[in-house]
């Protein structure tokens, strides 16, 4: 399963269709601000399935939650901006969520810095800013993990 992992797109809708035309995913996985972006993606792309979340910039965004759980294959997944869990300060806070959680990723944005941490089999992922070019892929085959940052 292929799962294209963005965010932070701030009105670069073009950014986000170039991704999504190279990677072509089975899913789309969008960790907030400017959530409007990735909805719109969904109607240009709908062949993938899409899980959206709101960021601080989002505030507007009445339909969406600020944090989403799913499992992707027999993965759990924690999906949320990062910015209740004050990740501009550092993991800790979004480390013990996704702990308390249960969750084997957690997915969040708001820094718009690429991270990869695998500690404690917790990993934690931010595919970096759509607006600087920057994205996410995660490969789930056979329950095993891969994860990469890409760059248009």
């Amino acid at each position: 399963m292929k799962i294209l992992v963005v965010s932070d797109s701030h009105d670069r809708l073009e950014n986000l269709m170039k991704m999504w035309e190279r990677e072509v995913p089975s899913v789309v996985l969008f960790a907030g601000d400017y959530s409007e972006d990735c909805e719109e993606l969904s109607y240009i792309y709908p062949k993938s399935k899409y899980y959206i979340v709101r960021g601080n910039c989002d505030y507007m965004d009445g339909t969406k939650e600020d944090i989403e759980e799913l499992f992707l294959g027999d993965k759990k997944i924690f999906l949320t901006h990062g910015h209740l869990f004050n990740v501009k300060s550092n993991y800790d806070h979004i480390r013990i969520e996704t702990k308390e959680r249960g969750a084997d990723i957690c997915i969040f944005g708001h820094t718009h810095k690429p991270y990869i941490e695998n500690k404690n089999n917790i990993i934690l992922f931010n595919p970096g800013a759509v607006k600087d070019g920057l994205y996410g892929v995660i490969n789930i085959k056979d329950g095993k993990i891969e994860l990469e940052h890409k760059k248009l």
